[in-house]
């Protein structure tokens, strides 16, 4: 049975910053702040039944105020980059918030996870909830959004986005968690990775799309089988050394297979990725300091095609104006 606890961290911008934590029947829990609907902890067994936080933090709360890698946030309104910060839509031309170069990326300068959000405490989870204002950050429409975190004595995190508009408006939301399942401070190259996807996006040295398409197969994009990281980099030919690399979930996908799974050798824990969203950006932590090191944590984004906006023939993520848009994904949490 979960258990839900809250803890009133401080006060920002007069509003009190709240840290909830559900915890299971194992003692295994996860913790999230209402600012930036922030993951800060998700404290699971090792394959010796040792409980560790998994996931880059800060120790002092405080510090996600001014935090930079987007550590553990709810991204929105839409996750990843937008070409030229700017997108036509039903025939209007909208001009984004530049906060990346030229491009705008993760919903701009006053994206979600710098949003303080309201909450509401249900029986076995959080109920996280705000509003984008029309032309906040560019983006039309007044947006309602919320995001709902549980915690299952299976050792399973579900996040439940759910938005409404009374504009047609782009909306892809996702969670941007740096995972370590060693607990420790090593890197993540050795963890050994597995991507149930036949086909990713090209991209471009901005890290933007360039329209095309590639099968995976014999590429340093092919983790159809668990292989580790860093024997998978060499292969690669981009000016990254790592990955920063958009997945495309098959069509005949089977929802109860994992889009994208990780094994860390030394520890035995394991996570497999479900998602409604038809694909997974796949981070390698390439650009992480301050107090963090590269390679530190690895994003498993589950979200929309990027820049779809100006990519036609990727699947569209306009939410249309009265409707309810709801996209699921679930972290599962073992050990082998």
């Amino acid at each position: 049975m979960e258990k839900v606890t809250t803890q009133e961290i401080t006060i920002y911008k007069e509003k009190p910053i709240v840290l909830f934590r559900i915890t299971n029947s194992s003692n295994a829990y996860i913790e999230m702040l209402n600012y930036g609907a922030t993951i800060v902890s998700v404290v699971v067994p090792d394959k010796e039944g040792r409980l560790d936080n998994i996931v880059l933090h800060y120790d002092n709360p405080t510090d996600y105020f001014s935090d930079k890698f987007y550590l553990g946030s709810t991204i929105g309104r839409v996750a990843n980059r937008i070409s030229k910060a700017e997108f036509m839509l039903n025939g209007n031309s909208y001009h984004l918030d530049k906060n990346d170069g030229k491009n705008s990326n993760h919903g701009g300068y006053n994206g979600f996870n710098k949003k303080i959000f309201d909450y509401r405490i249900k029986e076995n989870s959080i109920l996280l909830y705000t509003q984008s204002n029309d032309r906040e950050g560019g983006f039309p429409g007044n947006l309602n959004f919320s995001v709902e975190y549980s915690f299952s004595d299976n050792n399973e995190l579900q996040i439940i986005y759910t938005a409404w508009s009374d504009k047609a408006t782009p909306v892809n939301f996702t969670n941007h968690s740096y995972f370590n399942l060693s607990g420790k401070r090593n890197t993540i190259l050795n963890n050994q990775l597995k991507v149930n996807s036949q086909e990713y996006l090209e991209s471009n040295n901005e890290f933007l799309p360039t329209g095309k398409i590639y099968p995976v197969k014999d590429t340093a994009f092919d983790f159809g089988e668990y292989k580790e990281i860093a024997k998978m980099l060499p292969l690669k030919n981009d000016s990254l050394k790592g990955y920063n690399a958009f997945f495309i979930k098959e069509s005949k996908h089977n929802e109860n297979t994992p889009l994208a799974s990780l094994l860390d050798p030394d520890s035995g824990r394991t996570i497999d990725l479900y998602t409604s969203m038809p694909g997974v950006l796949i981070y390698t932590g390439d650009f992480l300091s301050d107090g963090f090191q590269p390679f530190e944590g690895i994003c498993l984004e589950a979200q929309y095609h990027p820049d779809a906006l100006n990519q036609p023939h990727f699947p569209s993520n306009i939410l249309q104006p009265d409707q309810i848009k709801t996209d699921t994904l679930t972290y599962r949490f073992g050990c082998k």
